[in-house]
């Protein structure tokens, strides 16, 4: 495994504990406990985290107390009641650029760029200007979690026991390049072989394959094509529509600022999503069986985060859209397959017109996968001096200590901001899929950050989830209606 050099610390901390004061008559604040306190916007990795707080507590003497959320739940709830408490977070997340308005409103946030401590001021000069979170100038507010991705994940044994163990990798490959309309006729060919198994064919980027006659091996298990996350709106309401966000606005600030005429380009694009979404929830996978839209599927008891993963890691669904934060859920559930991921595109039926990006394409949207920055490490400007002093330390340790770099890759399954995808590996197969695209520059951005924030998950989210994720079928008018409300609720949501 290769990892981002670290710089040489030597941090002195008996100096952020001071005593009496010169005159004598200063009493020594009272001990809540803790020096530094991190909230942890991801649930994901709470244990990993705790144990590298405890880390670094024996290496530096530090107690740190870390508030972690569930895993995929949303943090805003959270975070507003801690940071209302009577000992704030001195370390906090910030959920990009449409969430960070409210923190500078109030006066929550540390300019990194303002501060002295060398080592820190180090790190926060190198953050690349594409990853830093800013409003413009050389103003930036975070230190990045890591830079993450997601698409389809699929199993790569799995392919095997469809196409047979000799086509494995050339499917995949032509999975990713492939057309939409080679994509759909895919999914529809691969319902119909798991109910009735045949040596059928398709074509991918042109190339003809062959299903095995039977199944066998994973492929016996089998129910559906796809397994979702029904209850969880933001897996459809913001990262599946995130795609195609990308075909009109050129990143997250540009989202932030978008005018109406950008938005209402949005209608076609939203329209592919639509389409690109029916499909894709038109052939579940169940735990015992295939899965209709219903009220089934909106239940968090049967198709929340581990309900979807336990159903990938069953090997009962071929398919699920989710991102490189899964991998220690699934490998928790089953650490062989794990170890045989990787990533496949989220496909939508574009056309070239629906495209007001100079230079994009769509065949370049449909061979990337979107790659981003989730959250960034804010620094509380309220908290006392000596804590932004340990927060400091601790977030110079974390992402250039070895000790600290190896919780971000091998125990949290990170992909470090600061990688150079040419030369990085980390140890788990999602991570090193999404480097392949980094690498490859087939990559789309974040941009549904930059949305007014309850549009995505709130509101065109729980749209999706009370309105259509429940009907059976759907129609050429839903696809337009859908679009226009996604449209006009973000324009009402930015006035």
């Amino acid at each position: 495994m290769k990892l981002i050099k670290g710089l040489a610390i030597c941090m002195c901390f008996a100096a952020l504990f001071p005593g009496c004061s010169k005159s004598g008559t200063t009493a020594k604040p009272a001990d809540k406990g803790y020096d530094l306190y991190i909230f942890n916007a991801k649930g994901e990795n709470a244990a990993q985290f705790e144990a590298m707080a405890k880390a670094y507590q024996e290496e530096t003497g530090v107690r740190v107390k870390v508030f972690s959320i569930g895993a995929g739940a949303e943090q805003n709830g959270p975070l507003n009641t801690e940071m209302n408490s009577k000992n704030m977070p001195t370390i906090y997340s910030i959920q990009g650029i449409n969430n960070l308005a409210q923190w500078l409103d109030g006066g929550y946030v540390v300019d990194l760029n303002t501060v002295t401590h060398p080592a820190f001021a180090k790190l926060a000069a190198d953050i690349a200007p594409s990853l830093r979170m800013s409003t413009g100038g050389n103003t930036s507010y975070g230190v990045p979690y890591n830079v993450e991705g997601y698409g389809y994940i699929v199993d790569r044994q799995m392919v095997a026991d469809i196409f047979g163990a000799a086509y494995t990798e050339a499917v995949i490959a032509d999975i990713k390049t492939a057309s939409y309309a080679e994509w759909e006729a895919l999914i529809k060919a691969l319902d119909a072989w798991i109910k009735t198994p045949s040596a059928a064919a398709v074509t991918l980027s042109g190339k003809t394959y062959t299903f095995e006659v039977a199944k066998t091996g994973l492929a016996a298990n089998l129910t559906g094509v796809f397994v979702i996350m029904g209850s969880e709106t933001w897996t459809y309401g913001a990262h599946f529509v995130n795609v195609a966000l990308n075909c009109v606005l050129k990143s997250d600030n540009d989202a932030l600022n978008s005018t109406e005429s950008q938005l209402r380009s949005l209608k076609d694009p939203l329209i592919a999503y639509a389409k690109a979404l029916d499909l894709k929830t038109s052939y579940l996978a169940g735990k015992n069986g295939p899965v209709q839209r219903s009220q089934e599927l909106v239940s968090p008891a049967n198709f929340g985060y581990d309900q979807a993963v336990q159903i990938l890691a069953e090997s009962k669904a071929l398919f699920l859209k989710q991102g490189n934060w899964a991998y220690n859920n699934i490998a928790n559930m089953n650490a062989a397959m794990a170890e045989r991921l990787t990533f496949l595109p989220v496909k939508m039926p574009f056309n070239q017109s629906d495209i007001t990006i100079p230079g994009l394409t769509v065949e370049k949207m449909n061979r990337s996968i979107p790659v981003f920055v989730p959250n960034y490490y804010a620094v509380n400007a309220l908290s006392p001096e000596e804590e932004k002093q340990a927060a400091y330390n601790f977030l110079v340790w974390m992402n250039t200590a070895p000790s600290g770099q190896h919780f971000i890759v091998d125990e949290m399954a990170f992909i470090p901001y600061n990688a150079d995808p040419a030369t990085t590996t980390v140890s788990n197969a999602l991570g090193n899929s999404i480097i392949a695209y980094m690498n490859e520059n087939n990559t789309l951005g974040g941009q549904w950050l930059g949305s007014p924030g309850p549009w995505a998950g709130d509101t065109l989210g729980q749209h999706i989830r009370e309105t259509y994720l429940t009907k059976p079928v759907w129609t050429e008018s839903d696809y337009t209606v859908i679009a226009d409300y996604g449209i006009d609720q973000w324009i009402l949501l930015k006035q």
